[in-house]
């Protein structure tokens, strides 16, 4: 039995809380095309078509035939949300998705803006659910998901048809970016109608006339015969060998009568929230075409932000104030119902879920692990409470010495303590940070204290989990290199690298150096492993520099040649006590992108 929730009215958000009502930290995820056939079948990664217009302006028929209104949801009517989730687990499996506070289409965020706007008196339901701690999900709601076209609809589909070239057998690109905006990160997926020339494979990048013809042949020559995925109730998935698009290549298609010009107020909406910087605007007189504009609109958008920006924070409001309304729902699903007037509904509705089963299983396996960490580590302390004569004073703690030997450290109990004195923070509350979002974290929390490590990484050890999980120092070597950033020389743009997974990795080589762990003995090794951590200050913070750095001196007695090799690579001193400045996650000036760029990696 449905029942409403909450109402929330147009007026309640007119005082909205400060909050960036800008696009930040722009980042493609992944991407896919639908694939024409019996069976819901996704390529990934995808490609969009390329912008590829004809010398003249031929002769042009209206649209006809079947019109899709939502591809996802007409070729995945119980859960339109699957192949977002599937692609990004087959391109982007270490993708955080618990970070991420709403995961929707673009569409959505269209539609909530209009409300917000008053522009528009047209009906909307958005299905809402909470996964794990805080993930809205967001799933479009269309009456017919595909159309007949009946009449004349305009020449939108066989413009598109005409003027670019796509992938053999796909009906629709679709990309998957995530970005931070009013203090939320929002995973976003859009549809996409093409991209310009000069950023394919290097193997694809003739784009003279006189090559365009046998483009779809090239593209289809991408695809990998081996499905990824093809279990009977899943979205096959077949991989292909594409290069990920930048965002700064792609482009929206918007045909009109010449009679009707397009302003950008009807467009700028769409273009931001997707990011899309370039858009085609063709005007059509007596079927044909004769006056096509590609044009850089990044600034026209970014004007746009601006004058909207008052009606941005609500928006942003309003997402918050219906995701806490879901999240009071018995179930924890829900929907968003606007059907005029000046006010949205959460209603409850636990009939359908998002998602099949085993894509909740990211959240619902990380919520175990969580609490068997949290209530171990409450109910059975590893280290036993010290009596007064144990104890060490606060003032010998915050003069830690790290060339005083261990054994001296171990007798006087300098490290036995179960809570960090710095920032007052327990190591359960540590460890569940580290748990939840990466190994990473605990540098961020901890203080810049040796001896707090061992303790740390002794109770870590005592419950069992897996920290190094079958690395060799090698395999870490290996992991702390993807966090370079490189230069693709044929798209002339910076790569991000995998920041996190080398940031994550430093933990483990502390985490070996201090329990003094076989798969980390080889000195030579490790020195490099330490040095490539000390050297590089704009992967790694001072917080993570410093403590690699004592945790190899403390294990392995280093020749003259290897201190002096770390003493080239200086820690520096401690950063001011900002939290912010002092987090392992800080972007750094070299890993800065402007607002519209693609980390396609």
């Amino acid at each position: 039995m449905s029942s409403t929730v909450a109402q929330i009215a147009r007026s309640v958000l007119n005082t909205p809380p400060a909050c960036d009502a800008t696009i930040e930290r722009l980042q493609y995820v992944a991407s896919y095309n639908w694939i024409e056939g019996a069976k819901p079948t996704i390529a990934v990664p995808g490609l969009p078509p390329l912008w590829a217009p004809p010398s003249g302006s031929p002769r042009m028929a209206p649209d006809s035939g079947t019109r899709y209104v939502d591809q996802n949801a007409a070729r995945c009517p119980k859960y339109p949300l699957e192949p977002l989730f599937r692609a990004v687990r087959a391109q982007n499996p270490d993708f955080e998705l618990s970070d991420v506070d709403i995961i929707t289409d673009r569409n959505n965020m269209r539609k909530l803006l209009r409300f917000v706007e008053a522009s528009a008196s047209d009906s909307f339901e958005i299905k809402a659910e909470i996964a794990g701690e805080k993930t809205l999900l967001l799933t479009r709601v269309e009456e017919k998901p595909k159309e007949i076209i009946k009449g004349f609809r305009g020449f939108g589909h066989n413009f598109e048809k005409e003027y670019t070239k796509g992938l053999v057998g796909s009906t629709g690109h679709h990309r998957i970016i995530s970005y931070h905006f009013g203090g939320m990160m929002v995973l976003l997926r859009h549809e996409t109608d093409g991209c310009v020339a000069g950023v394919l494979d290097s193997n694809m990048s003739g784009t003279k006339s006189d090559d365009v013809d046998d483009l779809s042949d090239r593209l289809g020559s991408m695809f990998v015969s081996q499905a990824l995925e093809s279990a009977n109730d899943k979205v096959a998935i077949i991989g292909t060998k594409t290069r990920p698009i930048g965002v700064e290549s792609t482009l929206e298609i918007k045909t009109r009568a010449a009679r009707r010009p397009l302003l950008m107020e009807e467009v700028a909406s769409q273009l931001w929230f997707s990011q899309t910087p370039l858009l085609v605007v063709a005007y059509h007189q007596q079927n044909r075409f004769a006056d096509v504009n590609l044009r850089n609109v990044k600034q026209d958008v970014r004007d746009w932000e601006a004058t909207n920006r008052n009606n941005l924070r609500k928006l942003a409001f309003l997402i918050q104030k219906i995701r806490q309304a879901v999240k009071e729902i018995d179930g924890r699903r829900g929907v968003v119902r606007y059907h005029g007037g000046s006010a949205v509904e959460v209603i409850s509705d636990v009939r359908t879920r998002a998602l099949p089963d085993d894509l909740y299983s990211f959240w619902e396996e990380l919520d175990q692990n969580r609490n068997r960490i949290i209530t171990k580590c409450n109910e059975h302390p590893a280290i036993e409470p010290m009596t007064p004569s144990q104890s060490v004073s606060n003032a010998r703690l915050n003069n830690y010495d790290p060339d005083e030997p261990l054994a001296l450290r171990q007798a006087t109990g300098a490290i036995c303590t179960h809570t960090s004195t710095e920032g007052s923070a327990s190591y359960s509350d540590v460890i569940e940070r580290g748990l939840r979002r990466g190994f990473r974290m605990i540098f961020r929390s901890m203080p810049t204290r040796l001896s707090d490590y061992h303790s740390l990484c002794r109770i870590l050890q005592s419950r069992q989990v897996d920290v190094l999980a079958g690395r060799s120092l090698r395999d870490i070597m290996s992991d702390m290199r993807q966090g370079k950033d490189d230069w693709d020389p044929d798209e002339r743009h910076r790569i991000s690298g995998f920041k996190s997974i080398a940031r994550d990795s430093a933990f483990r080589l502390l985490y070996g150096f201090v329990l003094n762990l076989p798969e980390l003995c080889d000195q030579n090794m490790a020195f490099n492993a330490t040095m490539f951590v000390v050297s590089h200050n704009k992967i790694f913070k001072y917080k993570t520099r410093r403590m690699v750095r004592e945790a190899f001196e403390e294990r392995f007695i280093m020749p003259r040649k290897q201190r002096e090799g770390l003493d080239k690579g200086p820690i520096g001193d401690p950063p001011c006590e900002d939290p912010i400045q002092d987090a392992e996650e800080t972007t750094t000036e070299e890993e800065t992108y402007d607002f519209d760029s693609d980390c396609s990696v």
